[in-house]
């Protein structure tokens, strides 16, 4: 079975266990500093994908680093993965579980390439139409790409709308190389 639909069984097993024991909110801070914790080392990182270290070994490490800051319920979840041989996951199944939370909570996030930062005026239409579209709220990530000449990539979950000078004059490149072109005199 392939990473993703394992983290992807093991946070909803997760979400599921912290939502029958009203403790969603208190999990939602520990998959945060979770998530925070393995992004910031790269050390933490080597230590769960090892396989040179067991169970034992990753199990104290873990211990030291997140004992005094999760809950127990989040601690117990690390040594289940830790005695399936499945920690290694850990990060995915974090983000497994963050992109679930955003589900339930009906949070839609959105990401948009401009060549230029977005402006007041342009970024309150987009979040207007976004929001239109979409009936809960709305996390818009703004990157700028000056490679996109200009326009805007809008992506939104796995769907993309490329409006950029830089689609839109490979499409016209496309168009004159493909077709024969009869001049008329």
């Amino acid at each position: 079975m392939s990473a993703p639909r394992v983290a992807s069984r093991y946070a909803k097993s997760l979400l599921s266990l912290a939502e029958e024991k009203q403790q969603l909110d208190a999990v939602e801070k520990d998959i945060e500093l979770v998530l925070n914790t393995v992004a910031a080392s790269d050390e933490l990182q080597l230590v769960l994908a090892s396989p040179v270290l067991n169970a034992d070994q990753k199990q104290r490490v873990l211990d030291a680093v997140f004992k005094e800051h999760l809950s127990p319920l989040m601690m117990e979840f690390i040594t289940i993965l830790v005695r399936k041989g499945r920690v290694s996951i850990l990060a995915p199944i974090a983000e497994a579980c963050t992109q679930m939370l955003r589900t339930m909570k009906g949070i839609q996030s959105a990401e948009v390439i401009t060549a230029v930062p977005l402006e007041g005026a342009a970024k309150d239409r987009l979040m207007a139409e976004l929001k239109r579209l979409h009936d809960g709220e709305v996390e818009l990530k703004e990157t700028v790409n000056p490679d996109i000449i200009g326009g805007f990539v809008l992506r939104v979950e796995d769907r993309m709308l490329d409006a950029s000078v830089r689609r839109s004059l490979q499409r016209l490149r496309r168009e004159l190389t493909e077709h024969d072109y009869d001049p008329e005199f």
